[in-house]
């Protein structure tokens, strides 16, 4: 004689089951959205990151800044994974210094501001920390002395404070400024529209170097501004600034 088994604890299963089935079934492209939303939220930032860096290490390539950065940057081996699920499994250290190369290139620079900003947005790390992280207390010592010894900056490259494209610009003078709006033209020349930039007031935001060059005639730098209406470069204006007229910090 065959046991049966418990008939509604059967029919429960079976319609818990096929209630499953169809929740699947009926919101399958929600779940797989949702899923592709997670996925995007977590990837999304770091591609953006990477993107930006690339737009800014080619608009500056051969920048002395850039350069000096990048050069820091080659000048620590490192293993492990600096974030992420595995960093907790294998955490990133140094394994190797070049602290001749450091050295080199300290001697050189005369700004570490704007070293450690490029530094930053090239390879999304903090220059400080990397520099405390890799180096003794005596070479982190001398690495700083290196750059803030004027017997040895001798580099009038890496001694022009000018800013790189990508740079936010802050109106430096107390008394304001008014910025003459500005457009490319075909030959890649800019010419001064009758519009208004705008009008700014100390320490307000201008907006984002994407261009400078010299003024001949007073070989004077200006550099070419631009602010957009929506996030992700829709309804731009140009301006154009002079380097006496701007910071690059928000003092």
């Amino acid at each position: 004689m065959s046991q049966l088994g418990n008939p509604i604890a059967t029919a429960v299963a079976t319609k818990t089951a096929s209630s499953a089935g169809n929740f699947v079934k009926n919101n399958s492209l929600v779940v797989v959205g949702t899923l592709l939303g997670v996925y995007a939220w977590y990837k999304l930032p770091a591609y953006l990151k990477r993107k930006a860096a690339e737009r800014y290490a080619r608009a500056n390539i051969g920048h002395p800044v850039v350069t000096a950065a990048a050069i820091i940057h080659e000048s620590f081996s490192r293993v492990g994974y600096k974030d992420g699920f595995l960093s907790f499994l294998l955490p990133e250290f140094d394994l190797f210094t070049d602290e001749a190369a450091l050295m080199n290139i300290a001697s050189q620079i005369d700004n570490i501001q704007l070293v450690a900003k490029a530094y930053e947005i090239l390879f999304d790390r903090d220059l400080f920390t990397d520099t405390l992280n890799g180096l003794s207390t005596a070479e982190l010592n001398s690495f700083y002395n290196a750059i803030k010894a004027p017997n040895y900056n001798s580099n009038p490259q890496l001694n022009t404070n000018y800013y790189l494209i990508g740079d936010s610009l802050y109106c430096a003078k107390k008394s304001g400024i008014q910025v003459p709006q500005v457009e490319e033209q075909n030959d890649g020349s800019w010419f001064t529209t009758e519009q208004l930039y705008g009008n700014y007031q100390h320490k307000q935001l201008i907006g984002e170097v994407i261009a400078t060059g010299i003024y001949e005639p007073e070989n004077k730098r200006y550099y070419i501004v631009q602010r957009c209406a929506i996030w992700g470069g829709y309804w731009c204006y140009d301006g154009i600034v002079w380097s006496d007229q701007v910071t690059n910090e928000q003092i």
